[in-house]
This record gives C-alpha cells, sequence and structure tokens, in this order.
C-alpha cells in the first residue's frame, strides 16, 4: 500500500470513522471483560459453591458451562435484535441483566436456582456477543477490522483471567459476586453513556428481524467461517481444561508448576489477539493469517506434549498459543468485510457463527475430546492432544475455500 493511497484512507477515515470510534469500543471492551469476570469467578470459588450448594462434579460442571449452553440458542434472536433496533439498546439491555442476574445469584442455596440464573446470564451473554462484531463493521474501516476484533475478543481472556485469579481474593463468594456483578452495572451505565449505534451523519438502516439471518444461512463464506469459529472454540476450551490435568497426572508436575504452565496457553492467545489482526491489517490480508495460524499452532501444541515437561514445553504451548489466538479475530474481520453481508445485516449473520462458536466450546469436548481423555493414559492423553491439534489443523482446510476480504484482496466490501 503506498503512501499516497494511505493519505487518501486517513482523510475518508477522519470523515467516516471519526475517533470516538475507540471510546465506543473501549466502552465495549468493559461491559464484555466484566461479563466474563463475573461468570469465570464460579472455578476460582469452586471450594465455597460444593460447600454451600451441595453439588457434586457434574452439577458444578453444568453451572460453569451454563452460558456456553445458552449461547449455543440464543446468540441467533440477539444478533437480529441488534439489526432491527440497533447496537446500543441491545448491548444496555444485556448488560444490565448481566449484572442483575449476577447480583442475584447469591440468593441461591440449591443447584436448581444456581443453574437457573446461570442459565439466565448465558442468555444476556448470547444475545449480546453477535452485536459486537456488528459494532466493528459500523465503526471501524475495513483496514483496522482485524485489530478492532481482536480488542473486543481480548476481553473474554481477559475477563476470564481476572475470574480466577481474584476470586480467592474475596472472603467468600457472595461477597465476590456481588462485588463484580455491582461493577458490571457501573459498566452497563457507561455504555449507556457513551455507546453510540453509528457514527454520527451515518444512517445505519435497520432492516426486518429476519434479514440478517437469512443472508448468512445462503452465504456459504458466513458457513466456513462459522465452522472454522466452531473448531476453534472446541480445541481452545478442550486444550485448555485438559493440559494442565495431563500434566500433573500423567509428568507429576507439582499444580503450581503446572498451572504457570498452562496459563502459558491463556496469555499467549491474548497477545495473538491483537498482534495477528494487526499484522493482518498492515499486510492488507486475511486468509493467510488464518491457514497459517492453524497450522503453526497446531504443530506447536503436539510439541509442547511430547516435549513435557521441560522448558519446551512453555515454550511451545506459548507461542502455540500466539498464533492461535489471532484466528478467531481474523475469521470476524472476514466476516465484517464479507461484500454479501453488509453492516447493516451483521447481527443476524454474527448469530449464525455465534451459535456454532458455542456448540463448538460446548459439544466438541464433550463428544469428541473428553471420551479420549477418559482412560487418562498416558497413550490416551497423546491421542487426545493429536485430535485436538487435527481439529486446529482442519481450519485451514476450510480458509482455502473462503475468499479474501483484505485490503489487497479481490473481494473488498469497503
Amino acid at each position: 500500500m503506498d503512501i499516497e493511497h494511505e493519505k487518501v484512507l486517513m482523510n475518508n477515515d477522519a470523515e467516516k470513522y471519526p475517533a470516538y470510534r475507540w471510546v465506543v469500543l473501549g466502552s465495549a471492551w468493559l461491559v464484555l471483560a466484566c461479563l466474563v469476570w463475573a461468570w469465570f469467578l464460579i472455578p476460582s470459588l469452586a471450594h465455597y459453591l460444593l460447600l454451600d450448594l451441595n453439588l457434586n462434579q457434574t452439577q458444578f460442571t453444568l453451572l460453569l458451562t451454563a452460558p456456553f449452553l445458552m449461547g449455543i440458542f440464543t446468540p441467533i434472536i440477539g444478533g437480529a435484535l441488534g439489526d432491527r433496533f440497533g447496537i446500543r439498546v441491545v448491548i444496555a439491555l444485556c448488560a444490565l441483566g448481566a449484572g442483575i442476574t449476577g447480583i442475584a445469584r447469591i440468593s441461591a442455596t440449591s443447584f436448581t436456582l444456581m443453574f437457573t440464573l446461570m442459565s439466565l446470564y448465558g442468555v444476556c451473554y448470547g444475545v449480546m456477543m453477535p452485536n459486537l462484531p456488528k459494532l466493528v463493521g459500523i465503526w471501524y474501516p475495513s483496514h483496522q477490522a482485524g485489530i478492532a476484533n481482536g480488542i473486543i475478543l481480548s476481553g473474554l481472556n481477559i475477563g476470564a483471567a481476572l475470574g480466577l485469579f481474584t476470586g480467592p481474593l474475596f472472603p467468600g463468594w457472595k461477597t465476590a459476586f456481588v462485588a463484580v456483578s455491582a461493577l458490571m452495572l457501573v459498566m452497563a451505565t457507561l455504555w449507556v453513556i457513551l455507546g453510540r449505534n453509528a457514527p454520527k451523519g451515518i444512517t445505519i438502516l435497520m432492516p426486518s428481524i429476519i434479514t440478517g439471518i437469512k443472508r448468512g444461512i445462503v452465504s456459504k463464506n458466513v458457513w466456513l467461517i462459522a465452522c472454522g469459529q466452531c473448531l476453534f472454540m472446541g480445541a481452545f476450551v478442550g486444550l485448555s481444561g485438559n493440559f494442565l490435568i495431563a500434566l500433573e497426572k500423567i509428568h507429576r508436575v507439582n499444580p503450581q508448576t503446572a498451572g504457570a504452565i498452562a496459563s502459558l496457553l491463556t496469555w499467549g492467545v491474548t497477545l495473538g489477539n491483537f498482534l495477528v489482526p494487526m499484522v493482518s491489517d498492515k499486510v492488507g490480508l486475511r486468509k493467510i493469517f488464518v491457514s497459517s495460524g492453524a497450522l503453526v499452532s497446531a504443530t506447536c501444541f503436539i510439541l509442547a506434549w511430547y516435549l513435557a515437561p521441560g522448558t519446551a514445553t512453555g515454550v511451545f504451548i506459548f507461542a502455540g498459543g500466539l498464533f492461535f489466538g489471532g484466528i478467531q479475530p481474523v475469521l470476524f474481520a472476514i466476516l465484517v468485510e464479507l461484500p454479501e453481508i453488509g453492516p447493516e445485516c451483521l447481527g443476524g449473520t454474527s448469530g449464525v457463527v455465534s451459535t456454532l462458536l458455542n456448540a463448538g466450546g460446548f459439544l466438541i469436548p464433550l463428544l469428541v475430546i473428553s471420551p479420549l481423555l477418559a482412560p487418562e493414559t498416558a497413550g490416551a492423553y497423546t491421542t487426545g492432544f493429536f485430535i485436538t491439534s487435527l481439529i486446529i489443523a482442519i481450519i485451514a482446510l476450510l480458509t482455502a475455500f473462503l475468499i479474501e476480504t483484505g485490503a489487497r484482496g479481490k473481494h473488498r466490501f469497503r
């Protein structure tokens, strides 16, 4: 991209995409990070919850995964609502609903009531998520869509990390739920004040509630992206949930060291959320960063397990996370740029993608990875992690059939 072309882009951006877009993005990021933070207090407060609510392990797992389960059924509705009524009101209602539900959890005295509340929490999560790519599509030019999606998605990882880290710092689970959920309500209020549907002077059409869904369902590219996101989330949940356990059980690594090694995956993914889409924006290409990220990360994860528990394991799990973390935001950038969709229909289309994404996070670990790991032998973990890496590598195959939407591609929308 030559200097004169960059100047033209900058002038167009200043007119159509004001600097206020970073305020809108930052406000949405705070809402998402707090929502996930309040959710992921649950694993870090497991000791209290298991005792106070008299839970067994299966019930506890259902509490943690209830939002994922609701995320299978609600994103299409949430995206369609965003298309029809605008992102501002939908995100605001979801944020306020999550804050109120988060506080209401302190009233739970049994599994049934807590599961009901976590399911309602998941409805807020599922309805809100497809409106975040729509926000990026409305507020950001194509050559910044990658980094904008990366920033938003980093809220998921940072929110989860905050939940896992801060839970033990509170004197009890009720105090933790109230404190973080109250902060969620503050962030919701901030979004109500600062959030906007679109830049001033830009009119976003609000089509019928099913238009975006219909466009997404008939698009080959949307289904390829959705399947890629499904495989991504399934592999991520399966790997992050079992690698630490495998280090402890097979290689006799102490829990503190195993936790430190496993956390490198999360930190690598978080860094990848920023770096990979930033480079993709700069280079003006999308597909190569998804396919190479899938193949490199799959290879790194296999090597991390085969070389365990040495120093190389930490190096490869972090490097794999770095490349792996770029896949999701770049796929969402392609979704934002698809010429057959358009920003006015991005909500419903993103709902289709989010539905498969959450289905992958719930079903792939449950039906594919967990049965392979069930014997809890070295061979079982080797097979399980190999299949997990193969699932990641398949994303590269799907990407081959996608159109190139980057600035240097032939199918630019903007």
